[in-house]
């Protein structure tokens, strides 16, 4: 488990009635531990919602995906946050992480379980994953459009087991309430999905039998026990999310939780809260964005189903949502920021491996993406395709984020404070960091995530300074990470210059330091220049270094003395340090990043997947630089 201090500090980023809440809270669980109910009490009567389209509407390529998709699951090959692969069981153990190989079976009360450190290197987030139940929603699908008898019975059966091993608010998988409203969501799915063929296939009574033993025990647990205070992050989204899909199919639900209006009061103004009026999402966590854009649009589908649309103001800030998402991806080499666990909704794509472009061309244009027109036939929303205005910086103030496309070139720049509440939970240390794409090929990379509980060491590193290319300051240790989810303090978001269309100036206070990067186009050839420099308050240069992570598969040759030629791609580009930097290192293996940090050069293109890329480690030492000459160090990318 967390040392003390990680409670300690938890604690004291709570106020007074958080705390309160929580040991209000803490009673309820005791109360849900002990007492028995007749969940079976209210009778659920199905509605219309979601009203699918037939079969035969089905774009070929997503019945053929499905196909093979189905064969692959039913075959024990599952996919875990989108790409992960995993070899299951028939049933598959819900309670084993089966990337670490350790399985962890208990019937113990979920509220005295602590899932923050599970022994042998297991990490809850693999044990959540299989009992989201994408795979289970990807079979009903496979189900229905193939048809499959053979996928509705094994997506039954193993529903069946898994309430078996998991009875209600007992095991790891009873934990969170955003999981209960996950599952809720995918049940919701299932149930459509598979209920047209029930009489025709004989299993009417099990599905009804699933219906009363699934739906009331997680809609109370995902009511009763949802977030709040500084933990009412995309988790609160997704468990009202959940609640409102769910009720929108068997409003009797509301018994167990809470009338559907009041849900929607409470879901809007969290939309409001956590998409900032520029559209990005508060979290400072790409990923994140797009996955509480996915709850917002399935409530939207339920909501308006039962003649409870949502207002102007919330389809205008998804609509801004939308231009934030797809302006700050590129849809081709797709690298986050923040914090990202590759986290979907449902699987409403064709293929998983294509899952963020087939978003992308969906929010421009629902018709370039057959698949999610398909399953959310009839949605939009009406801000028109986002675009990114050419040959200028466009600055998300509220965001904290700029994006610059100009003759093939594409810059990401972070301009945000750390991250979301007072923990920000998914925060990283990357306010001024630049990624680059050009072509829509990635040359400099954010690192990524790695993992959140398995492996402590490489989620400290991956969020850390030091890993992205914000110019670190070596003496500086601010703001400090207190452990999983949680910051001693925070940072609040530079102070931005704009200068002309293309040239920008951003400076970051941190504790008795000041950080600041300027980007303007080369003064020769088809490039940009970045200038950085460091200070303390009294204005005196410190040292500092840039860390240039490139994407895997880089490879590069020396240009002159302090020039490098890169290949990436199919794409070529020169990368040149002014010769003011103290030192120079490129190092393009693990085995000659000798007397670095041991992490150094780790990369996580995909959640609980690493492997090493070259770096470009740039050093600055004030004291190195001749008397009268202006201490600022520069790096020039041309094509």
């Amino acid at each position: 488990m967390p040392d003390l201090s990680w409670y300690w500090r938890r604690a004291q980023a709570m106020n007074l009635p958080e705390v309160i809440a929580r040991i209000r809270r803490k009673g309820r669980q005791i109360m849900d531990a002990r007492r028995d109910r007749d969940w079976a009490a209210i009778r659920l009567e199905a509605g219309d919602f979601p009203a699918l389209p037939g079969p035969g509407e089905a774009p070929p390529e997503l019945v053929e995906i499905l196909r093979r998709d189905g064969e692959r699951i039913m075959a024990g090959h599952w996919r875990a946050f989108g790409g992960l692969p995993l070899k299951v069981e028939d049933p598959p153990q819900w309670h084993r992480d089966y990337l670490a190989a350790v399985s962890l079976p208990t019937t113990r009360s979920a509220f005295q379980l602590d899932h923050r450190a599970l022994p042998q290197g297991a990490d809850i987030k693999l044990i959540w994953e299989l009992s989201r139940w994408l795979e289970l929603v990807r079979l009903a699908q496979a189900a229905r459009l193939l048809p499959s008898e053979r996928a509705a019975e094994k997506c039954l059966l193993w529903l069946e087991d898994w309430i078996k091993h998991n009875p209600p608010f007992r095991g790891w998988n009873w934990i969170s309430a955003l999981e209960s409203g996950t599952r809720l969501l995918q049940f919701t799915w299932i149930d459509a999905l598979l209920s047209p063929l029930a009489d025709q296939w004989g299993f009417e009574a099990e599905l009804e039998t699933l219906r009363y033993e699934i739906l009331p025990p997680h809609a109370w647990h995902c009511w009763r026990h949802r977030s709040f205070g500084s933990s009412a992050n995309n988790h609160l989204l997704g468990e009202l999310a959940g609640l409102i899909v769910a009720l929108g199919r068997w409003p009797a639900l509301a018994h167990w939780a809470a009338p559907l209006p009041k849900l929607k009061a409470l879901f809007e103004a969290e939309i409001l809260k956590q998409f900032a009026p520029d559209g990005g999402h508060r979290e400072q966590a790409l990923n994140y964005h797009l996955y509480a854009l996915e709850f917002c649009l399935q409530a939207r589908l339920a909501l308006r189903s039962a003649g409870l649309p949502y207002g102007p103001s919330i389809e205008d800030r998804l609509s801004r949502a939308a231009v934030f998402y797809a302006a700050a991806q590129q849809p081709a080499d797709p690298w986050d920021y923040g914090d990202s666990d590759e986290a979907y909704v449902s699987p409403l794509f064709a293929d998983s491996t294509r899952r963020v472009r087939e978003w992308i061309q969906w929010l421009e244009n629902p018709a370039s993406s057959p698949a999610i027109q398909y399953w959310l036939k009839g949605e939009t929303l009406s801000a028109g395709p986002p675009t990114v205005d050419e040959g200028t910086w466009r600055l998300f103030t509220e965001s904290g984020q700029a994006v610059l496309a100009k003759g093939g070139w594409f810059w990401r720049w972070d301009l945000s404070p750390l991250g979301y509440l007072s923990t920000a939970a998914h925060g990283h240390l990357d306010a001024l960091h630049l990624s680059l794409w050009r072509h829509g090929v990635a040359w400099v990379v954010d690192p990524g995530t790695g993992a959140y509980y398995a492996q402590p060491d490489l989620r400290a590193w991956l969020a850390g300074r030091a890993a992205h290319n914000t110019p670190c300051p070596l003496a500086l240790d601010f703001p400090r990470r207190a452990g999983p989810f949680l910051w001693r303090e925070g940072h609040g978001p530079p102070q931005v210059k704009r200068i002309s269309e293309v040239e920008m100036q951003a400076t970051l206070e941190l504790a008795g330091c000041r950080v600041s990067r300027r980007f303007f186009a080369a003064e020769s050839g088809n490039g940009w220049t970045v200038e950085d420099a460091c200070g303390n308050r009294e204005g005196q240069a410190v040292d500092f270094a840039v860390r240039w992570q490139f994407a895997p598969g880089t490879v590069a040759e020396k240009a002159g003395a302090d020039g490098i030629i890169l290949r990436r791609g199919g794409e070529k580009l020169t990368v040149l340090a002014s010769g003011n930097w103290s030192s120079t290192r490129w190092v393009a293996t693990r085995e000659e990043s000798g007397g670095d940090h041991p992490l150094a050069g780790t990369v996580s293109p995909h959640f609980r997947r690493v492997e090493f890329a070259p770096y470009w480690l740039l050093e600055a030492r004030a004291g190195a630089v001749p008397k009268g000459k202006p201490c600022v160090f520069r790096t020039t990318f041309l094509a």
